[in-house]
Parts: structure tokens; C-alpha cells; sequence
């Protein structure tokens, strides 16, 4: 997506110890990859990195991936906070937890949630609750809270959002 504006930093969109947060957050939940995969809880998508779908698939080194993780977390940072009124008055853990959810699950799941309503409506911990219904991959054919799924992280994940929106530490 281009922006129309001069991109900002991620720092610079949520504050500098939400953004540090966020980075620490995301990234071990999204692993990192240096060569392209094919992720198979997204059918099959061309991966590389910190779960990079939209960059050129080849060999990347590990500077390079941190990089890119920091430039999309402030695009998606950018994102939700201009569909998010009141984004600014959020909590660090309210704004890892939407952010790392909207890179997660993409902008345009965000956009068109509950979850989002209950954002923009300040009903915690409501909105907190709501990450633990986006549980599903493949289609929403597999549910992660069901270990048979193989798919704990998402799991995981949704807990962990739960968690930081709630204020325990991200």
C-alpha cells in the first residue's frame, strides 16, 4: 500500500514504548524466516521473514528482516490508527495488541470487525475478549483452540493479545 504521506517511523505513530513493545511482541510470535516458505496455515502463501507476503521472495539477511518488520508494523500501525478514532488515548497494551492483531490477520479483517467497533467504542474489556474469536486459519475451517488443529500458536497468540489489551505486560 502506498501511502500518500512520507512514512513515519513505528516509534513515531504509537510512541516509543509502545512501538519497542509491539517489535517485541510480533516478532517471536511470527518467527523469522531468511529464506522464503510456503505457509501452510495461509494455504500455501509465498512467506519470508517476520511472516512477509508482499516483498520479493529471496534470500533475506537477519538486519534486513528486522528492518522490514519495523517499516510494515508502522504501515500497519498507520492503518489502524487513522480507522481507529481515539487511538491515540489507547494504552501500550491496547495498541500492541491491535496493531500485532491487524498484521496478523490483515488491516481489512480489522477494519470490518467487532473487535474494531469495540476499539472505537472504549468497551474494555469487551474488546479484549474479542481477540480470542479470531481463532481460525484455512478458510476458518480449523479452529487453534482445538489441539488436533495444529495450529496452538494462533492459540497463543489471540491469548497473548487478550493479555496486553487487558494490561498485563505485552
Amino acid at each position: 500500500m502506498a501511502l500518500d504521506r512520507k512514512k513515519k517511523s513505528l516509534a513515531a505513530v504509537m510512541g516509543a514504548s509502545a512501538a519497542a513493545a509491539l517489535v517485541a511482541f510480533t516478532a517471536p510470535r511470527e518467527g523469522v524466516s531468511l529464506t522464503p516458505y510456503s505457509d501452510h496455515l495461509a494455504n500455501g502463501l509465498a512467506t519470508v521473514c517476520y511472516g512477509e507476503t508482499n516483498v520479493q521472495m529471496r534470500r533475506y539477511t537477519l538486519p534486513e528482516c528486522k528492518q522490514m518488520l519495523a517499516d510494515s508494523l508502522a504501515d500497519y500501525a498507520t492503518r489502524v490508527r487513522d480507522m481507529t478514532p481515539g487511538f491515540d488515548s489507547l494504552t501500550d497494551g491496547q495498541k500492541v495488541a491491535v496493531v500485532d492483531f491487524a498484521y496478523n490477520a490483515g488491516p481489512k479483517n480489522y477494519e470490518r470487525s467487532t473487535l474494531r467497533r469495540l476499539y472505537i467504542a472504549k468497551d474494555f474489556p469487551a474488546a479484549c475478549d474479542a481477540f480470542l474469536q479470531w481463532r481460525f486459519v484455512a478458510g476458518g475451517t480449523k479452529d487453534c483452540f482445538n489441539p488436533a488443529n495444529k495450529c496452538r500458536g494462533i492459540a497463543e497468540r489471540r491469548r497473548a493479545a487478550r493479555a496486553a489489551c487487558l494490561g498485563d505486560t505485552p
